[in-house]
């Protein structure tokens, strides 16, 4: 049973690692995401700052992986991803959703369209620009 204070989840405390972080964001919305951090911080036996670095590699692993995965899905090799992603900011994401500004999926949506950008530049205008332009 989920607490209401900042408690950790009783199953969350004997797990580590992803799990645990994973259980604490079950049924959260994005007011709630700022508060997983003392849920961390119980769970880890970590200070606050260490806690929003656990919280905010965790949402940078995640989206690095869901953006993977769709830019495979749409046959983009591993070498072209990662090459095409060096230049971009994914923690910069993750922090905004581990403070709940972001929501993960429109993290993954805008990084998506920035890699397509960068594997679409040099070939001209968009062409929605073009045609209602």
């Amino acid at each position: 049973m989920q607490n209401s204070n900042n408690e950790p989840n009783v199953e969350s405390l004997k797990l580590r690692g992803r799990r645990a972080i994973e259980i604490e964001h079950k049924n959260k919305f994005k007011e709630d995401e700022t508060r997983i951090d003392i849920k961390i911080s119980n769970i880890y036996k970590v200070d606050l700052e260490e806690a929003q670095d656990i919280h905010i590699n965790y949402h940078s692993d995640r989206i690095f992986l869901l953006l993977m995965g769709r830019a495979k899905k749409n046959g983009m090799t591993d070498s072209m991803f990662i090459d095409r992603i060096k230049n971009m900011n994914i923690y910069e994401c993750a922090l905004r959703v581990a403070q709940g500004k972001l929501i993960e999926m429109a993290a993954v949506d805008l990084l998506y369209k920035e890699l397509c950008q960068t594997e679409n530049e040099g070939s001209g205008q968009d062409r929605y620009i073009s045609f209602y332009g």
